[in-house]
């Protein structure tokens, strides 16, 4: 048997050799921010690019205009001397005629001789260390040249006068444009376009906060949107922009859900409403046949049914309780009363369960006032359900507590058990309808998997929370805290009652 991997699985070997590259997931702001100021340093480049070249060509563009003028100047005062005869005054007279131009300009004149620079007619000062290449027969030449540590911008030109042939040359000191364009560089990239950087990242963020502002408002009002809420719909501006349209959108989403949703709750009431009769005829038809049973067998199975009735119909209870929670439909106006009576009121039916099990039920005497506003049945029935399944869940000749806590801003009660304990990973799944942590329990047990969802759907409209203390083996602790009634100022007028 050849045991060489295929190709397929060197290919797979190789490519899990590779480390794979971490994502780096910005934000929606932050992109925007990113291009934002990307493109505005991309303007700025330009820009500036534009502005120093563009400022460039316009200086050097002066110069030679300049220079031109000074070439003609020459032409004309060697025109002029040809004409009158005086050509031996030439140097005489361009140094007169030197010394009226500007100082940074430098004019020098030499005779042409067999097509090469022949002797020096005139030059200025400082124009003896610029050497300049001459230039072809009717050539106008331009070029930058350098002596004794200055920039020059020269022009050059061989002509015809008479029988004599001159080369003229023209030079203007540009030493000052020079570092003049280096300044401008320097104020535009070393300077502008960092602070203009600094700027666009400033305002991208303040843009992007501006734009997705709208988009900020819609993920809030979506997340505190859940069941009972599904009709409030999101936050309209009414520019029938995009985050507009695409709220419009999202809120016909939503109300067909909250169609569907009240729907499926109202079959859910109907359903649980409907199997009662049902339910309760079965039970007391196998109580009757119980009471005369002809043998042990008969009566253990009629046992059985009367079991399986207490569960169905306990199941019935709750989802018919859930489904009234779903459509709210259950209101009771509220009320100020004492934790510590509703602990009171639960105690003597939970001790009457735990005797069964040999389970000490340990309610500590609370002194301090504990006020809270909402429906004295519903918070009952939250205290119930916590006891309840703190019996189910701790072995025989265990412990179980309820305790009553205040502090300055909140108060509530506290279960407290001995019992299986819960991994931390099903702290929050276990308010989910149905969820059970061990999937191999049966209805057995007696609990119908909806009794934390009841208490999660009482805690809302307490303005309420829960928290789970627990580790597996080592027993478990809820923890409900509500306002205190003399503390907050916000009541809610009508709690669900369940």
């Amino acid at each position: 048997m050849d045991m060489r991997p295929s190709s397929s699985k060197q290919c797979e070997a190789s490519a899990s050799s590779y480390p794979t590259k971490p994502q780096i997931k910005l934000s929606i702001r932050t992109r925007l921010t990113l291009w934002f100021s990307g493109v505005v340093a991309l303007i700025i480049v330009v820009l500036g690019m534009g502005i120093f070249y563009g400022t460039s060509w316009d200086l050097q563009r002066a110069a030679d205009l300049e220079l031109i003028a000074g070439l003609d100047g020459v032409s004309t005062f060697l025109n002029k001397e040809l004409v009158l005869h005086q050509m031996y005054k030439l140097p005489h007279g361009l140094q007169e005629h030197s010394s009226m131009l500007p100082r940074d300009k430098m004019i020098r004149v030499r005779y042409v001789v067999g097509g090469v620079e022949g002797p020096l007619v005139f030059q200025a000062e400082n124009m003896d260390t610029l050497t300049l290449p001459p230039p072809k027969a009717g050539q106008v030449l331009f070029q930058d040249g350098r002596a004794n540590g200055r920039v020059f911008r020269a022009v050059s030109k061989r002509t015809q006068l008479g029988q004599d042939e001159f080369l003229i040359e023209v030079a203007v000191d540009q030493s000052e444009y020079v570092e003049l364009k280096k300044h401008l560089l320097i104020l535009m990239f070393i300077f502008g376009l960092p602070a203009g950087l600094l700027l666009a990242l400033f305002a991208g963020y303040w843009t992007s906060t501006r734009i997705l502002l709208p988009l900020d408002r819609i993920t809030e009002t979506a997340s505190s949107i859940d069941a009972r809420n599904l009709g409030e719909g999101l936050p309209l501006t009414g520019t029938n922009d995009e985050l507009d349209r695409l709220s419009k959108t999202l809120n016909g989403m939503l109300e067909r859900i909250h169609a569907n949703y009240e729907r499926i709750a109202q079959f859910t009431a109907d359903a649980s409403h409907e199997l009662r009769t049902p339910i309760a005829h079965i039970r007391s038809s196998a109580e009757l046949l119980l009471m005369n049973a002809p043998s042990s067998k008969v009566a253990s199975g009629l046992s059985g049914i009367l079991t399986e009735c207490d569960y169905m119909a306990g199941l019935i209870s709750d989802l018919l309780t859930l489904a009234r929670a779903d459509g709210n439909n259950h209101l009771l106006t509220g009320e100020i009363f004492e934790l510590a009576e509703c602990a009171d009121a639960v105690i003597p039916r939970i001790q009457a369960f735990a005797v069964s099990k040999n389970i000490t039920v340990l309610c500590p005497k609370h002194y301090r006032v504990a006020p809270i506003y909402g429906d004295r049945h519903s918070v009952q029935r939250m205290m119930m359900i916590l006891l309840d399944n703190a019996v189910r869940y701790t072995p025989k000749k265990g412990a179980i507590s309820l305790e009553i806590w205040t502090d300055q801003a909140e108060c509530g009660f506290a279960v407290a058990d001995t019992g299986i304990g819960l991994a931390p990973e099903h702290h929050r799944r276990i308010f989910e309808r149905f969820y059970r942590v061990d999937t191999a329990r049966t209805p057995q047990d007696g609990g119908s998997g909806l009794g934390l969802a009841i208490v999660s759907g009482l805690l809302e409209p307490h303005k309420a929370k829960v928290t789970v203390e627990s580790e597996l083996g080592s027993g478990a602790r809820f923890r409900i805290a509500f306002p205190r009634a003399d503390r907050v100022s916000a009541r809610p007028a009508q709690p669900v009652g369940m």
